[in-house]
């Protein structure tokens, strides 16, 4: 059984999936891409740190089917990057493994990431053009 896991597809340089940024994606997603199943699970459970959740959940959070969940999830257990919490009825929960040296990177970069977008979104707004088209804002006169 491979025990590494396979966290990027696509080489990791500011990369967007083909069809470009997705508006209900995070930013954390549209750098990596929105189409890897693994970084959208990570991604569900780093936005949810304050909760656990069972298997189904997470699969529904992360908009991913339950059955490419169970594909994925081994890796995800077997990196430590998820940690069962409790059990609840039959449906056992997790969360994110906040102690997985991994997942302390994985957190500190989704930080980077927004802390520079919105980085970049007040530099933008400050020179008078619109963060999404960069092209210059019009004052209306009244």
């Amino acid at each position: 059984m491979n025990k590494y896991i396979n966290l990027v597809v696509a080489t990791p340089a500011l990369v967007n999936d083909e069809m470009g940024p997705k508006e209900d994606a995070s930013l954390f997603l549209n750098i990596f891409g929105v189409n890897n199943p693994v970084l959208k699970v990570l991604d569900f459970l780093m936005d949810n740190q304050a909760f656990d959740y069972s298997k189904t959940d997470i699969a529904e959070g992360a908009g991913i089917s339950r059955s490419t969940l169970f594909n994925i999830w081994s890796n995800l257990e077997d990196n430590c990057l998820v940690i069962a919490t409790r059990e609840v009825g039959r449906a056992k929960m997790y969360r994110l493994n906040k102690d997985s040296p991994i997942v302390k990177k994985f957190v500190e970069l989704d930080r980077t990431i927004s802390e520079h977008c919105a980085s970049r979104a007040t530099s933008t707004k400050k020179a008078g053009s619109s963060p999404e088209t960069g092209q210059p804002t019009t004052a209306s006169i009244s």
